[in-house]
């Protein structure tokens, strides 16, 4: 759902990853993937191997996740995308707060955000997430507003084998971006998640413990 000043992109929807690590599995159940063998400690947002350096651009020679995924089918789901947040009272007011960069040049960085993770091309050079955890006014209904809108673009755009590609990435993105904002880069607990909105209730009991 994505936005503050210094090189963010808002509530894009971009995880506190390198790109391509998005393609990687989420459970639903909101926990971070582990490396190496099943004692390795989970990773949390906070985690120093999250935090890579951006990415380099390099020429476009990855392949696509589905065949109809393509560079003109990115930029008109994008567009429509952002047509619609400019058009939510609550997102609109979001996005202008906290870009750093004036619309077009947001766009052309969302688009290859989402060729990165669609099209393997490795193009991406943002890192939203330290930009979303000082946002201070964000809410759960901010995620599901954004999810809601992704979701309708994606299935009205795509072909339905990219749609769902689409909207797995954009859930994990928002899982990973509230577990930073809301759990301050704490891993979620099982069954966190309705949706791919973090529960109330979880906010609330992590707020409560640190006597936000």
């Amino acid at each position: 759902m994505t936005s503050h000043r210094a090189s963010t992109d808002g509530l894009t929807g971009a995880p506190a990853m390198k790109a391509e690590d998005a393609h990687g599995d989420q459970s639903s159940n909101g926990h971070s993937p582990t490396e190496g063998n099943a004692s390795a400690a989970p990773k949390t947002v906070s985690d120093p191997r999250l935090s890579v350096k951006p990415l380099q651009r390099k020429e476009r020679s990855g392949q696509p996740l589905d065949p109809s995924i393509t560079e003109e089918s990115v930029s008109r789901l994008v567009e429509t995308f952002y047509a619609r947040i400019r058009q939510h009272p609550r997102l609109a007011e979001l996005f202008s707060m906290g870009m750093s960069k004036e619309w077009p040049e947001h766009m052309e960085q969302m688009k290859g955000f989402w060729r990165s993770l669609l099209m393997q091309t490795r193009e991406y050079e943002g890192r939203p997430v330290p930009a979303h955890m000082k946002m201070q006014d964000l809410e759960p209904e901010d995620f599901a507003d954004w999810l809601t809108l992704f979701r309708q673009t994606a299935k009205e755009e795509c072909e339905p084998a990219a749609a769902d590609l689409f909207i797995n990435r954009a859930e994990t993105i928002a899982k990973s971006l509230q577990m930073a904002v809301f759990l301050k880069g704490m891993v979620a607990p099982m069954g966190a998640f309705e949706d791919g909105v973090m529960k109330a209730e979880i906010i609330a009991a992590y707020r409560a413990q640190n006597k936000e």
